[in-house]
């Protein structure tokens, strides 16, 4: 009798050695720690194309049933679509079609012309109608998160300091979407008043020529204890031409400007926003804003309700 060969736990192939450079060894854990943001992305837009494709094929199942039950064409469907009240009303249209001559009458050269966008109006006013008439129901399984390993270093935060949701933003100064996405994350603070720590880390973008800079005089004011509002002010600030007074800003917010024009003459942050571009570089991050909420990834300036689908349950 042959025996199977036991096949290795979780733990053994996460602790398996797949690489040697000289003495260092590389994990499968490392790895996959290494590729878990890149992938997740993947699936992410896998995901995506999936779910667009599935609502393409509702749409051509609603208009046949709906064509084949009336014994007309698709195409005579939508045409005749515009006659319904409901339908011009979805579509936004000044009223209901009326015709003098019924539809299945016409010859296709007497079908009044629409215009290719008014068309689309009416063919999407129609599905929103159908679709609600209809019982819809999606099984597309959920997409898991993968739980990175990311470290807070030893950057600003705000919020509570032993919160049980810990959001690591990585942003960039110059960047509009991390710009746009500051209320949200004001919001966020204030919802979960007590539950939410907030990390800001410095991811600034080659394609950013101030981000640097930016970066390094925001933790120039966090020496005087200021970065939070310094943050604010870059942000509110945030140049479309020309360049960011830096000196002038933290005069502005009252700081000592001899400690702060040191501190950036020294380039005395530099390392250190330079240490978090790599850490995000490490983890996959490719664009800003990016978060990680308890380790679970979230990239863009996302709607309050992305946030709150991943912290809810983690309150839980």
């Amino acid at each position: 009798m042959s025996t199977a060969s036991r096949q290795p736990s979780v733990s053994e192939i996460k602790s398996q050695v797949v690489a040697k450079v000289a003495t260092r060894t590389i994990t499968h854990a490392e790895v996959e720690q290494a590729v878990a943001l890149p992938l997740y992305q993947l699936e992410e837009q896998r995901t995506k194309l999936l779910k667009e494709s599935i609502q393409r094929l509702i749409d051509e199942e609603l208009l046949t049933a709906e064509a084949a039950r009336l014994g007309i064409t698709v195409a005579t469907l939508i045409e005749k679509a515009s006659e319904s009240e409901t339908v011009a009303r979805l579509a936004g249209l000044p009223g209901p079609v009326r015709r003098t001559t019924p539809l299945s009458q016409k010859q296709p050269s007497e079908l009044s012309p629409q215009a290719p966008e008014e068309v689309t109006r009416i063919r999407q006013a129609l599905l929103l109608h159908l679709r609600r008439q209809t019982s819809i129901q999606i099984n597309l399984p959920r997409l898991d998160l993968p739980i990175l390993d990311v470290s807070i270093d030893d950057d600003p935060w705000i919020g509570t300091e032993h919160a049980p949701i810990t959001i690591i933003e990585f942003s960039d100064f110059e960047c509009p979407y991390c710009q746009r996405i500051v209320p949200l994350l004001k919001e966020l603070l204030k919802q979960y008043s007590g539950k939410l720590k907030l990390v800001y880390r410095d991811f600034p973008g080659p394609n950013h020529q101030q981000a640097l800079l930016a970066a390094e005089a925001a933790q120039c004011a966090a020496e005087q204890n200021r970065f939070w509002d310094y943050h604010d002010a870059l942000f509110s600030r945030q140049p479309s031409e020309g360049a960011w007074n830096f000196s002038g800003l933290a005069e502005t917010l009252g700081l000592s400007l001899s400690q702060f024009n040191v501190c950036m003459q020294d380039n005395r942050y530099r390392a250190e926003v330079l240490k978090d571009l790599q850490d995000g570089l490490k983890l996959g991050v490719t664009s800003t804003p990016t978060f990680f909420i308890n380790g679970r990834p979230l990239i863009g300036a996302r709607p309050f309700a992305d946030f709150q689908a991943i912290i809810d349950p983690l309150l839980k």
